[in-house]
């Protein structure tokens, strides 16, 4: 029903706690529509013309999910501490020091450092007065990454058996070394002499050094490498955080790798256009000579994106004529968050953006059958102070039955109609008015590295919700797609699908052609682009990039 009322802004510097609990939520109530897929009840749309909202929080250098998470956490909290940029490419070490120490004197424990960022556990209550350093220009949350979702069938669609009997150009002192980098390994060990090889080099970076973590996805991968290339020196490193990738990429630098295989992308870590800390990792290793090879992603279902409209002049975003909530259905059991960008990010300086000055803050709503609940507001204030970014992002949201889930966007003060961007994270089935189009993971907008989407390994058809171009900056990606719906022994018979597979494939393939031949990594890079099969529209485009895999002279097997 409607309420005769204006949005009601809340004045600055006035703070506030959401209530969760279900006799005390807020609930816009509507009728009703069948879900013509299941035969369920689904929402119908929502015009929130009228709706009072939540009371903004105070400005602050602690993120809104880290401030959520303070709360009511009483353990130590994982936070990442950025050192505020002065127009220097890297902190002095004494700056590095001396937060380091600050973080000691409250009572943390410092676990990793990476250039301008300190990953520290943090007692709760210490966050809000290590943000009064003046040094320092946010505290947040860790960035995690997200996976893109026996011998693998790809290795003779692609054509890599006529390339094993070949003479190599490469030593056994000497061998072409790749890198899987990823979140865990678990029950590599049980393989190893088998599907993996014996030789491996294991290292972990998280901050309880395990490298399994419970975790088969990176197991899965280093199978596939190990397929295509099956002379190469395979190093299995993990990590779980930002700051731990950024130490990860160090060690393996320093060992000279060849190729870097990554299945993960950083939904919100960047503009979209090959900028941002993740890509310039990728620059940096570009620049030593690794290839990087990384999954497009599994978000073209699950993502969103659209010049700001709002016709009733209410601030929310339309997504559609009088709908304001763009929803999703999440099975029973399964868990969901959504990131919000905008383009407000202004100049990458290789260390920061441009602070932004574009305000857009994001609602996530339940549907409890008859209302829509709401159970968070994100609200990070972006005023051009430094260290804010054009981001909210909600937190990890855990259902114990099937429901549904909706965003509002609210713009809370925003010139003109800038593109925003949504990807929903988790076991969210295909969001409603999807955007397959823009939807490439980050790092794969990186110039530097080699874009994988997915088809399927017996018919070359795209994986629908494999991720596409085009970038931010309006380049073609994927450059190639490999094979999904493959077979590996940690997860059975043709049971590993997504970009996550396909990326493995191409990193391989990257890393038997340079012991085969003697050129050059971006000569190598070329030659897989030029050999590609051709599908779709003739000529690269935003989902095959330049074609499928393929190593045979000819095109087309």
């Amino acid at each position: 029903m409607a309420v005769d009322m204006k949005i009601r802004r809340a004045a600055k510097g006035i703070s506030t706690i959401l209530v969760f609990a279900a006799g005390s939520a807020l609930v816009l109530w509507a009728a009703a529509r069948p879900n013509p897929s299941s035969g369920e009840t689904a929402p119908p749309p929502a015009d929130l013309s009228g709706y009072t909202l939540p009371l903004k929080s105070t400005p602050s250098k602690i993120d809104s999910p880290l401030r959520r998470l303070i709360q009511t956490e009483t353990a130590a909290v994982r936070t990442v501490v950025e050192i505020r940029d002065d127009g220097r490419r890297l902190p002095s070490p004494d700056d590095t020091r001396f937060f380091v120490r600050r973080i000691e004197e409250l009572g943390g424990t410092v676990e990793r450092t990476s250039g301008r960022l300190i990953q520290a556990l943090l007692p709760p209550e210490s966050i809000a007065f290590l943000a009064m350093s003046p040094g320092i220009s946010r505290l947040r949350l860790p960035s995690l990454p997200q996976p893109a979702a026996v011998l693998s069938e790809g290795v003779a669609r692609s054509g890599a058996y006529s390339w094993f009997d070949l003479p190599s150009y490469r030593s056994t002192a000497n061998p072409v070394k790749i890198a899987v980098l990823d979140l865990g390994f678990s029950g590599y060990a049980a393989l190893i002499g088998g599907e993996l090889p014996a030789g491996i080099i294991v290292r972990s970076f998280r901050a309880d050094e395990d490298p399994e973590a419970g975790l088969v996805h990176g197991t899965a991968c280093a199978e596939i490498v190990h397929d295509m290339a099956p002379d190469a020196l395979l190093y299995l490193v993990n990590f779980q955080t930002d700051v731990e990738l950024g130490a990860a990429v160090d060690y393996l630098i320093a060992e000279n790798v060849d190729v870097i295989s990554c299945s993960l992308v950083w939904p919100g870590a960047g503009a979209g256009d090959g900028t941002g800390p993740i890509c310039e990792i990728v620059k940096r290793c570009a620049a030593r000579g690794i290839l990087w090879v990384n999954a497009a992603g599994d978000d073209a279902l699950s993502h969103w994106q659209a010049d700001f409209t709002d016709a009733n002049n209410d601030s929310f975003q339309d997504f559609a004529s009088g709908d304001e909530i763009l929803q999703w259905a999440v099975a029973a059991g399964g868990e969901t968050r959504a990131v919000l960008t905008w383009d407000d990010w202004g100049e990458w300086n290789g260390s920061s953006y441009d602070a932004p000055t574009r305000d857009f803050d994001l609602l996530l709503w339940r549907w409890t059958g008859a209302a829509w609940e709401l159970l968070e507001f994100c609200d990070d204030w972006q005023t051009g102070e430094a260290g804010q970014k054009p981001l909210e992002q909600t937190s990890l949201w855990k259902t114990g039955k099937a429901t549904y889930y909706g965003i509002s966007i609210l713009k809370w003060n925003a010139a003109g109609a800038p593109r925003l961007r949504l990807i929903v994270q988790g076991n969210a089935e295909a969001v409603e008015y999807a955007v397959p189009g823009g939807s490439l993971g980050i790092p794969a907008d990186a110039p530097g590295a080699v874009a994988v989407g997915a088809t399927d390994f017996e018919t070359d058809v795209l994986q629908a919700w494999s991720s596409r171009g085009p970038t931010a900056d309006g380049r073609i990606k994927p450059d190639l797609t490999a094979f999904s719906r493959v077979s590996t022994a940690v997860l059975g018979p043709r049971a590993f699908s997504g970009t996550s597979a396909a990326a493995p494939h191409v990193a391989g393939a990257l890393g038997l052609l340079m012991a085969k031949t003697p050129f050059a990594p971006g000569q190598l890079r070329t030659i897989l682009e030029e050999r590609a099969k051709d599908l779709g529209e003739i000529g690269p485009d935003n989902l095959f990039g330049r074609g499928r895999l393929n190593l045979y002279k000819k095109t087309g097997s």
